[in-house]
């Protein structure tokens, strides 16, 4: 072997472990797009559905529920950038959904920004939070509870101006939920971090800077859980109203 070439070649190879070193492992790729609804134009370019991975509000009950998820360019507590709006409706169901990029089927981390501006007492809940898909076709993804893998909401605590977080674990009814985390504050921005193990039929859930990881079983029906994950949803009911922002959405791979 020609001992100069061999030299090249060795000097080549050190390059290219040095630069391996220096860049360390590749980022997993984020399976939604615009998280943090800076592409949006406008309220109408929020709402509409390209069909493709983007934010559309999919309950679709009447032109005006759908017209209850804003774009909002104001300055909320302190965050001035674009963020999704959705404001509350006693008589009326609105859901800001994205589809993933690819279906999971493993595990799955997501992570989001959420401000409670108000729960409407009469029903007691509000600010839905659900990852899953759209298997009836009906309603949209997440709008039937054998669609719902994660299924979580919030809730107004005893003391005024306080919230809940709270699960629906397994086949629960609503007496039975799980609280996740009590005494947050309304009107503040908390980032919300889970980790669903779609296999093993359970998640994680993390209130950063508030709560350790928290363990739940995944939301069933009839002794099932979606053994896919194709969609994430945030949403408001007519019977479960209230109004809320979200911000810095991401959903990753494993």
């Amino acid at each position: 072997m020609n001992f100069a070439i061999g030299s090249h070649l060795g000097k080549l190879l050190l390059m290219f472990l040095l630069v391996a070193v220096m860049v360390g492992p590749s980022l997993a790729a984020d399976l939604v797009v615009d998280g943090s609804f800076e592409n949006q134009k406008n309220g109408a370019d929020l709402r509409k559905d390209s069909k493709g991975s983007d934010w559309y509000e999919s309950r679709k009950d009447t032109e005006a529920g759908s017209k209850l998820l804003k774009l909002s360019t104001k300055d909320i507590g302190g965050n001035a950038t674009q963020k999704a709006m959705i404001k509350a409706s006693p008589e009326l169901n609105t859901y800001l959904s994205q589809r993933l990029t690819a279906a999971q089927d493993f595990i799955v981390t997501v992570s989001f920004d959420i401000f409670i501006k108000e729960i409407l007492p009469a029903d007691n809940r509000s600010a839905f939070i659900m990852l899953g898909n759209i298997k009836d076709k009906k309603g949209g993804p997440n709008s039937t509870g054998k669609e719902r893998f994660v299924f979580m909401g919030f809730e107004n605590a005893a003391e005024p101006g306080q919230i809940n977080l709270f699960a629906r674990e397994g086949s629960t009814k609503w007496a039975e939920k799980t609280m996740v985390a009590s005494g947050l504050e309304l009107k503040r921005w908390y980032t919300i971090n889970i980790e669903a193990n779609i296999p093993e039929g359970f998640y994680t859930t993390t209130v950063v800077g508030v709560t350790e990881p928290f363990e739940l079983e995944s939301f069933y029906t009839k002794g099932r859980t979606p053994d896919k994950i194709s969609h994430i949803s945030f949403a408001s009911w007519n019977d479960g109203a209230g109004t809320f922002y979200v911000d810095n959405v991401t959903v990753q791979d494993q």
